[in-house]
């Protein structure tokens, strides 16, 4: 099977005075392949690189060398086109704070320009039924609380329908509560469709990768490498205190410790 994305002999580095060579080494001969339909998450210390993989899949970021940055068996780098099948999900909200949470995700749709015109509304309704804010839709992003402004800008996301969806820890800012009413919205989202899309969702955050992943790849400080890949067969809805899921936070505390060198 040809996977979703294929990230081949990736080489990165930036200028940084402060080192004896003048750079520092993000990824050296990086590879990865992530299967389409699953839930991967990156799970990894600050600076090890995992937004700018994102940035990788999705084009916005060039590596100094790349034997093949591939989507469906196709590089993105000859076929650049390819990065409209991709949605972000970002840190926080990035709401357009003057228009409507619904007019925020009209932006997204006309943005893309993947969606047909007319379905936009049809599309519109659909998503933000499915998180719970069918009513607010009329509400400016300063109505509402942080928790319906990111699923707002799920939605802005969800609604052009992407085959992948990128997001860089999207509940990060939000306190524990409403984090894990965001996840269970978000693998309820993700679960309801036939043909599951594919997500790479960036966390340091381990109880939460436990909680969200298929498929959970542990980078080592830069220059990173996996140092650990762990498949994670559990059905949903996963509670962060089950005993499955505490054991796979058990090894993955441990793989930190011993495999990625941060300890706790």
């Amino acid at each position: 099977m040809i996977p979703k994305v294929s990230l081949d002999n990736i080489d990165l580095s930036f200028p940084d005075a402060s080192r004896p060579d003048g750079r520092k080494v993000i990824y050296e001969d990086f590879s990865l392949q992530i299967e389409k339909g699953s839930f991967t998450v990156l799970l990894g210390p600050s600076g090890c690189g995992k937004s700018t993989l994102l940035n990788i899949i999705n084009g916005l970021l060039k590596p100094n060398n790349a034997r093949g940055i591939v989507i469906d068996g196709t590089d993105l780098r000859s076929e650049p086109d390819l990065s409209r099948q991709m949605a972000y999900v970002f840190q926080g909200p990035r709401l357009l704070r003057w228009k409507t949470l619904a007019e925020n995700a009209e932006f997204g749709l006309r943005g893309l320009g993947v969606q047909p015109r007319e379905k936009w509304r049809d599309l519109i309704d659909k998503y933000f039924r499915a998180v719970g804010l069918g009513d607010a839709q009329h509400l400016y992003p300063h109505q509402v609380s942080g928790g319906m402004r990111q699923r707002a800008s799920i939605v802005r996301a969800w609604v052009n329908e992407p085959q992948i969806l990128l997001m860089d820890e999207p509940f990060s800012h939000l306190d524990e509560i409403t984090a894990a009413e965001m996840r269970r919205i978000l693998t309820n989202l993700w679960t309801s469709e036939e043909e599951r899309r594919t997500i790479v969702f960036v966390t340091h955050d381990i109880s939460e990768a436990a909680q969200l992943a298929t498929d959970i790849i542990m980078l080592t400080p830069a220059p990173s490498r996996i140092c650990l890949r762990r498949k994670v067969d559990l059905p949903w809805p996963r509670r962060m205190d089950s005993d499955e899921v505490i054991a796979v936070e058990k090894e993955l505390r441990h793989a930190f410790a011993e495999r990625a060198g941060i300890g706790f």
